[in-house]
């Protein structure tokens, strides 16, 4: 949901079930903080993670987001962001973002909101073939780099289910504008949240990612099952 105090922020620690070429499990942290200033809010966001199969370490990831948003508007909001990300489960070495969006409330009550996004941003990418499955890979295993202008279409539901149970999910619609219906990235999140008490929750989330044309022949469809006790403050 919306924040409304002039700072706020969150701290996790979770359990990750990640599924790409095969199953490796994955420990995180992550760290959330909000700030409002007047009509200005500045939101940030990052994660750690370091992911083993057995006794073995293979591989990390992570990112670092950060948001600026204008709240003169009523109903419709003007963000700005930017990202940096990486993931060694996919084969990604380097993702930067930046962009903008319209933000337009569409519903808003007591037990819940619905939002929805329209905005263009700069994506980065350079991708390795260490997630690629042996009988993919080319003759020729050097980086990839890719660097596009895309749209980013998103919605973003909050609903408050019970006292102490609440439901959020977020989807994300991301394409080149030459190519925006036959070449796109669909992304969802889901997630079940159970308030302990004022400041501790543990959340059930799944994130999962559809991409038409990796820049990598890895799977198509990438997902992530997570466990985390959060510590609000």
């Amino acid at each position: 949901n919306e924040p409304t105090e002039k700072w706020r922020g969150q701290t996790a620690f979770g359990i990750n079930l990640d599924k790409q070429s095969s199953l490796v499990y994955s420990l995180f942290t992550d760290v959330d903080v909000s700030y409002r200033i007047k009509d200005k809010s500045l939101l940030s966001a990052s994660r750690l993670r370091v992911t083993g199969s057995g006794e073995n370490l293979l591989l990390n990831g992570g990112f670092a987001h950060f948001r600026l948003r204008d709240n003169t508007g009523k109903l419709l909001l003007v963000e700005h962001y930017t990202q940096y990300q990486w993931d060694g489960v996919r084969g990604l070495k380097h993702r930067y973002i930046f962009g903008s969006n319209l933000r337009q409330r569409l519903q808003h009550d007591t037990l819940g909101s619905l939002y929805a996004g329209f905005g263009l941003f700069y994506e980065y990418e350079q991708w390795g073939f260490g997630a690629v499955p042996a009988g993919r890979r080319p003759t020729d295993l050097g980086n990839v780099n890719n660097s596009l202008l895309k749209f980013n279409v998103y919605m973003r539901f909050f609903r408050q289910l019970a006292e102490n149970l609440r439901f959020g999910s977020t989807f994300y619609y991301q394409s080149r504008p030459e190519y925006f219906f036959s070449d796109f990235r669909l992304a969802g999140n889901f997630e079940l949240i159970f308030q302990v008490n004022r400041n501790f929750e543990f959340r059930l989330n799944y994130d999962g990612i559809y991409d038409t044309a990796p820049v990598v022949p890895i799977d198509k469809f990438y997902f992530t099952l997570t466990n985390r006790f959060v510590y609000r403050f």
